[in-house]
């Protein structure tokens, strides 16, 4: 299970971070927020470049006095679902949503349900049923 979900991981596609003087940020596994030092502009055009496809949105607005450029992909071979981007005073953050995929998992048992309801009937479908007959029930039951 763990093997499936490293290997669906491997194979996706990662968000693409804008590197600093032709070098790599440094990253650590697992981080999903990233402080860029480059101006939002820089940043918002290494994106447009980037991810142009018809599957990726990108949207900017406002919040108070800085920008927000949200990405949003469709695409399936994607490691990430959102990346929000905001302006800062001492650079832009880039805040990306994983996508977590894990392998398809059978399950089979045959043990009961933790709850089970129980109905009863009331005493006028009772008497109702005894006026019936066994025999007209027999042949309903069938």
């Amino acid at each position: 299970m763990l093997t499936l979900a490293l290997l669906a991981a491997l194979a996706a596609t990662p968000f693409p971070l804008p590197l600093i003087d032709e070098k790599p940020l440094s990253i650590t596994d697992g981080q999903t927020k990233f402080l860029v030092p480059l101006r939002f502009e820089t940043v918002r055009e290494f994106y447009a470049a980037e991810l142009a496809d018809p599957k990726v949105t990108l949207t900017v607005t406002r919040v108070n006095e800085h920008r927000v450029l949200t990405v949003v992909s469709r695409r399936t071979g994607d490691g990430w679902k959102k990346a929000v981007i905001r302006e800062g005073s001492m650079g832009t953050e880039v805040e990306v949503t994983p996508v977590i995929r894990v392998g398809e998992q059978q399950v089979v048992g045959n043990g009961k349900p933790l709850v089970e309801f129980v109905l009863g009937r009331s005493r006028d479908v009772e008497r109702t049923v005894e006026k019936i007959g066994d025999s007209h029930l027999e042949a309903i039951r069938q």
